[in-house]
């Protein structure tokens, strides 16, 4: 077993673990253990990845490359001598949602592991050394992650001298505390109420909402300000800024910096050092409790639902024939059941509601907060849901893969005479599930804010997002549905066919900009587009099963 430079760093520390009554020896074949298993995980960052994986390569080692290159940028802007409560709140911004998306994306397993409950203590081991191994490991990931995105920062740091690095320092130790806490709670929180498939349903979403909301504090951030240039970037303290956990660990910063000395600052710094400080008292007390739910997590019993009355109207109202019924209905099951391939749908599918919101939102006229409505019912903002567009690619792609991919056998057995129907089942169910509902949602907001007239528009919108799916389900490499292992997803061909989808979608947005100024040429154009939909659908799935890819 390949041994790793930490242990090393470790060992300096073992008479640390022994006072506190750790078995030492065994707590490093643990850590050195979790570590080799680890490499050979792949990190959401490269899901992507075409190639096979080496065997004696690390994909965490890998996946710190990326995070680096992200983080000499962000180092990059500190170099930049600008109001400093400006800059280091959208610094801390970026930071915090880097570390906690891509602790929820690759190392919640650390976090909810009951393995080792279930195989290490059944082995005479005792739970302080489980439980040590456990802090150990994520303490390690934590410090590799931080080094890679702060690590040029801290560099930089050094250029407003040592007491401004040293405090620098010590805030990103708190920021991580902070994050790993406040996931540690969340799930802890999920686990109280919930069990078994349930749970783990649960939890998805909320790494989703969790990852929706630091977006949000990423666009919030910047618009706190009032930018006239670099040399003038001006800020005015509100009470509710004590809101914005990013802006506490600036505040100290800013004061060190020379600028101005305010209670609210006070107050920001206060809660800087004492918030991650009472989250880790909170989570200490309350880990024998969340040790004890994480056993739920063993519950596997899921219920299954009978299929709804309404499903089945939907499915006669759009599927013409058996076999598309068929397809229609186990795409849903699918994509109902399997986990891994909702946790690589949803986050790109929540990400696709929030940007035509955050991209509408940019239109707002700041200088008249009172016509707010106004203002944007005289634009053409509604153009933004075009961003919703932009998770097509991502689902096209995702409906080959399956957990249970190896049943893909019964393509070849079953007596299906028309490839096609297969495909148009699939895509409908597809529709259906992830691009219906959430632009129905996505609509309601828009219509609230830009009046009735905007339906039409919204019809357009609509029927334009389903022809480029169809279109780029053309140009795409055909697979049987679900009868890809994820692990193998081709990130070349999923990039190449994305830029190629965002020149068309940018295309669409322009005709549509264009058309919105006639109004007879916009009822031509919905015409047009009902007619090409339906030529689509006709002739698009005509695929022969000897140009399908089985491999």
């Amino acid at each position: 077993m390949k041994e790793f430079k930490v242990l090393k760093i470790l060992d300096k520390l073992s008479g640390l673990y022994t006072k506190a009554g750790v078995d030492y020896d065994m707590l490093r074949i643990i850590i050195n253990t979790k570590l080799t298993m680890d490499g050979r995980r792949k990190a959401t960052v490269f899901n992507n990845d075409a190639n096979k994986k080496n065997k004696d390569s690390n994909e965490f080692y890998k996946a710190l490359l990326m995070y680096a290159f992200i983080g000499l940028f962000l180092g990059l802007t500190l170099i930049f001598d600008i109001n400093k409560m400006y800059l280091m709140s959208g610094f801390f911004s970026i930071i915090m949602f880097m570390i906690l998306t891509i602790f929820i994306s690759d190392f919640s397993y650390v976090i909810l592991d009951v393995r080792d409950k279930n195989i290490i203590s059944t082995k005479g081991i005792d739970n302080r050394t489980i439980n040590a191994s456990k802090i150990t490991h994520v303490f390690i990931y934590m410090t590799y992650l931080t080094l890679a995105l702060v690590g040029v920062s801290f560099i930089v740091s050094l250029k407003y001298g040592i007491i401004y690095f040293l405090l620098f320092f010590i805030e990103i130790i708190l920021i991580d505390i902070f994050m790993i806490i406040i996931t540690a709670l969340a799930y802890l929180l999920v686990l109280k109420f919930f069990d078994g498939e349930k749970l783990k349903d649960v939890i998805n979403f909320v790494q989703i909402g969790l990852s929706i909301f630091m977006v949000v504090i990423y666009q919030i951030v910047p618009r706190l300000f009032n930018i006239i240039d670099l040399s003038k970037i001006d800020y005015n303290e509100k009470i509710w800024h004590l809101l914005i956990p990013p802006m506490w660990f600036a505040a100290p910063l800013s004061i060190i910096s020379g600028e101005k000395i305010t209670g609210i600052k006070i107050i920001m710094i206060i809660l800087a050092l004492i918030v991650p400080i009472i989250s880790i008292s909170l989570y200490l007390k309350l880990t024998p409790t969340f040790e004890k739910n994480l056993q739920k997590l063993n519950n596997n019993e899921a219920n299954i639902k009978e299929k709804g009355k309404h499903l089945i109207k939907i499915n006669n109202l759009f599927c013409k024939d058996n076999t598309e019924r068929a397809f229609f209905n186990f795409s849903l099951g699918i994509m109902n059941s399997e986990r891994e391939f909702k946790l690589k749908i949803y986050p790109n599918l929540a990400l696709g509601m929030v940007l035509p919101i955050v991209f509408m939102i940019t239109g707002i006229d700041r200088n008249n907060p009172m016509g707010i409505f106004e203002s944007l019912r005289n634009s053409r903002q509604y153009l933004s849901i075009y961003a919703f567009a932009l998770v097509i690619p991502n689902i096209l792609i995702m409906i080959r893969y399956s957990e249970k991919y190896m049943g893909a056998w019964i393509y070849e057995i079953a007596p299906i005479k028309n490839i096609a129907s297969i495909f148009r089942g699939v895509i409908k169910g597809t529709i259906y599930k992830f691009i219906l509902t959430p632009y129905l949602l996505i609509s309601l907001i828009y219509i609230i804010v830009f009046g009735p007239k905007v339906i039409f528009h919204l019809i357009i919108a609509f029927l334009v997002m389903i022809s480029l799916m169809i279109l780029n389900f053309m140009i795409l490499k055909k697979y049987f549905p679900f009868s890809k292992k994820f692990e193998a997803t081709n990130g070349g061909e999923s990039m190449g066919a994305m830029i190629l989808y965002m020149f068309t979608v940018l295309i669409a947005l322009g005709i549509h900009f264009a058309v919105s100024n006639i109004k007879i040429a916009s009822y031509i154009y919905i015409v047009f587009l009902v007619i090409f939909n339906l030529l689509l659908w006709k002739y698009s799935f005509n695929i022969s099963k000897d140009k399908l890819i089985n491999k």
